[in-house]
């Protein structure tokens, strides 16, 4: 099932990870991502789109400031992986939250040091709650 994942501080809270940051360890990762600084006038919020071929499929993925991840162009499986590289960049005590476009009445909180297996099923059930 392909899906927008957002993965967030949960508010008022935010994360000490500025784009900047987020940018050297994202090149870091993937080499070959175009990455694409932005400033949204409106909210007055930085943000990075990157995007990059993996798996046959280009991929899409924003950062925006100190609070959300958003992973486009791919299912729960596929990214949770990723999910667990950016929370692994993050203190060992930031609190994240989770939610699936295909259902966006429901979040869940990320438990701290959690696997790509844990993340997995997390976000499939966010996919199939009502």
């Amino acid at each position: 099932m392909m899906t927008t994942i957002f993965v967030a501080a949960p508010k008022p809270r935010t994360w000490p990870l500025t784009v900047e940051q987020f940018a050297v360890r994202l090149g870091e990762r993937w080499p070959q991502a175009e990455i694409f600084a932005h400033h949204a006038p409106v909210s007055g919020e930085d943000y990075l789109d990157f995007q990059l071929d993996l798996e046959g499929m280009t991929r899409t993925v924003s950062y925006y400031d100190h609070s959300n991840l958003i992973l486009g162009d791919g299912d729960p499986e596929f990214w949770a992986d990723t999910i667990v590289w950016f929370l692994g960049l993050l203190p060992a005590d930031a609190d994240a939250v989770a939610m699936v476009e295909v259902n966006p009445e429901h979040t869940i909180p990320i438990p701290p040091r959690a696997d790509a297996e844990t993340i997995h099923a997390l976000l499939e059930g966010l996919a199939e709650a009502e």
